[in-house]
C-alpha cells in the first residue's frame, strides 16, 4: 500500500487458514481488509468435530498435526499462544494384512504376508522405505532454490509413484505393503498420483517422532487467529458473481437468503478448485487459468468416527494407528491427548475410491464392520459413530489437491499467478497441498504480490 493514499480496500474470500492469514498479514500493512466465509466457522479443513460424543470428547476431521519443519505454522501457532503437545510414538508399528494383525518392530521384526526378495526380508519395512524412496526424495530436490525444477524433478512428475518404486526395484509384496498406509493417501494412491507430488510430500510429513498436535484440538489456531481479525470476518456469506475490471471488483454474495454487493479494489480467493468453479467471473477467467482450475483433483477422504465405552485398546500397549488393507484405511486413537473420560474415539482415516465407496448411503454399518474385524473388542465397546466425507461438503467439495503425472509442474505456476485484479490462495495453489504449511506460504505469497503490485 502506498502511503498517503486511502487504504486500499481488498476483500477476501475464504476463512481457512489461507484466508485467515493473508487477513491479518493485509491489516499489518493497513489495508482495509473485509473477509467472507460461507461457513459459520473459520478453519476450513481444519474441523475438530465437537458436538456428536459423549464426555466432551473430540476428533480431528481434518488437519491433525503439524511437522517438525513446518516452520510457519508452528509461528504462527507461537502467535496465536496455542499449547503444542508431540504425538505419541509407539516402539511398534501395527497392520492389518489379510485378515491378520502383524506386529513390527525394531526388536522383532514381522513376517510379513506377501512376497519379498531375500534382501527386502532382510531390509525389513524401514529398510525398504529407506532404500526405495532415498534416491527419490533426493531427486526431487529443494523446490525453494532457484533452478527449481531441475531436470530430475521434471522426470519425476512424468511418471507415477508406482512406476517409480518399481523402477527402483521394489518388489510386488513390497508394492502391496506401500498400498496401505500414509503412502496411498493421495489422490487414488501410487498407482495414479505423480512421483514428484508424493515424495514432496513425504519430505513435508517428515519423522512423526516430532510431530506435534495442538491441546484441545487443531480448531484452536484459527479460532485464535479469527479473534484477531474480529468484527472484519463475515460468516455465512457465500460468493456467487465476481465482476472485475481495471478499476476494481464488484462481489455477489448470498447471506441469509438475500443477495448482497460489496466493491473493492481487489480480492483475493482463498478457497479450493472444486468451489471456485461455482462461483461466476465476469469477465471470464483467462482461459488458461480456467482450465487448471476446472482440473485440477481432489482427494477424497472419509473419516469414520467410533465411539467406544472404554479404551479397550490401551491393552495392546502400543496402539496409535494401524494400516489396514481394508476400505477404512489407516486407524488411529483419536483421543490418546484427551484423558477426563474412560470412553475413547477410534477414527478411520479412508482415501480415493474406497473414501468414495464408504461415503455412499447405506456403508457406515460396513466401516464399522471392518473396525470391528481390526479391533473385536470394539463389538463390546461400541457405543455409536458418524461418518464425515469432505467430498459431500459444500464449501470443500474433496479433501487436498493432487496431480497425475505430468500436471504438477504444469498447473502450479498457473494456480498461484495472479489475474488483474484478482488473486488466488489456498493449499492446493501451493507445493504442499494438504498441509496448514502450504496454506500458508501460500498466503504469503498471495500478500508480497499485492504488496508487489501496489509499489510499481
Amino acid at each position: 500500500m502506498v502511503i498517503g493514499r486511502v487504504p486500499e480496500q481488498i476483500v477476501v474470500i475464504g476463512a481457512g487458514m489461507a484466508g485467515l492469514v493473508c487477513a491479518l498479514e493485509l491489516m499489518k500493512q493497513g489495508y482495509d481488509v473485509r473477509l467472507l466465509e460461507a461457513n459459520s466457522r473459520p478453519g476450513g479443513r481444519i474441523y475438530t468435530m465437537r458436538d456428536h460424543f459423549a464426555d466432551g470428547l473430540f476428533c480431528e476431521i481434518g488437519a491433525a498435526f503439524i511437522g517438525e519443519h513446518h516452520f510457519l505454522t508452528l509461528s504462527y501457532a507461537q502467535q496465536a499462544g496455542v499449547q503444542l503437545i508431540n504425538l505419541p510414538v509407539p516402539n511398534r508399528s501395527l497392520s492389518y494384512i489379510d485378515g491378520r494383525l502383524i506386529i513390527d518392530s525394531p526388536a522383532e521384526p514381522a513376517i510379513w504376508p506377501v512376497s519379498l526378495t531375500a534382501e527386502e526380508r532382510i531390509l525389513g519395512y524401514a529398510g525398504m522405505l529407506e532404500k526405495y524412496l532415498m534416491p527419490g526424495l533426493k531427486a526431487a530436490g529443494n523446490p525453494f532454490l532457484p533452478g527449481w525444477p531441475t531436470k530430475q524433478a521434471v522426470q519425476l512428475d512424468s511418471m507415477t509413484m508406482d512406476e517409480y518404486l518399481r523402477d527402483q526395484g521394489a518388489s510386488a509384496g513390497a508394492m502391496k505393503l506401500f498400498e496401505i498406509g500414509y503412502m496411498q493417501m493421495l489422490g487414488d494412491g501410487i498407482r495414479k498420483v505423480s512421483a514428484l507430488q508424493r515424495l514432496l510430500d513425504l519430505k513435508m510429513a517428515g519423522s512423526e517422532r516430532s510431530s506435534k498436535t495442538i491441546v484441545g484440538g487443531m480448531d484452536q489456531l484459527p479460532k485464535k487467529l479469527a479473534l484477531t481479525i474480529g468484527s472484519n470476518i463475515s460468516y455465512g456469506c457465500a460468493v456467487t458473481h465476481i465482476e472485475h475490471s481495471n478499476k476494481g471488483v464488484t462481489i455477489r454474495f448470498n447471506h441469509s437468503g438475500e443477495v448482497f454487493t460489496i466493491c473493492c479494489d481487489r480480492v483475493i480467493v482463498a478457497i479450493p478448485s472444486k468451489v471456485l468453479r461455482t462461483i461466476h467471473f465476469s469477465p471470464p477467467l483467462s482461459k488458461e487459468k480456467n482450465d487448471v482450475i476446472q482440473n485440477q483433483l481432489s482427494t477424497s477422504v472419509t473419516r469414520t468416527v467410533i465411539q467406544s465405552r472404554t479404551r479397550f485398546w490401551n491393552n495392546l500397549s502400543s496402539f496409535a494407528t494401524v494400516n489396514t488393507d481394508l476400505k477404512i484405511g489407516w486407524l488411529l486413537d483419536a483421543t490418546f491427548s484427551q484423558t477426563t473420560s474412560r470412553r475413547g474415539l477410534i477414527c478411520s482415516y479412508s482415501s480415493g475410491e474406497s473414501a468414495r465407496e464408504i461415503s455412499r448411503a447405506g456403508h457406515f454399518n460396513s466401516a464399522v464392520s471392518e473396525i470391528k474385524q481390526v479391533l473385536p473388542e470394539l463389538s463390546s465397546n461400541y457405543e455409536g459413530g458418524t461418518v464425515f466425507s469432505w467430498d459431500h461438503n459444500p464449501y470443500s467439495r474433496g479433501a487436498y489437491a493432487w496431480y497425475k503425472p505430468k500436471q504438477m509442474i504444469r498447473m502450479l505456476p498457473t494456480l498461484s499467478a495472479e489475474e488483474g485484479r484478482i488473486y488466488f490462495a489456498g493449499d492446493h495453489t501451493s507445493l504442499f497441498p494438504g498441509w496448514i504449511e502450504g496454506a500458508i506460504s501460500s498466503a504469503l505469497r498471495t500478500v508480497n504480490q499485492i504488496i508487489a503490485g501496489n509499489s510499481i
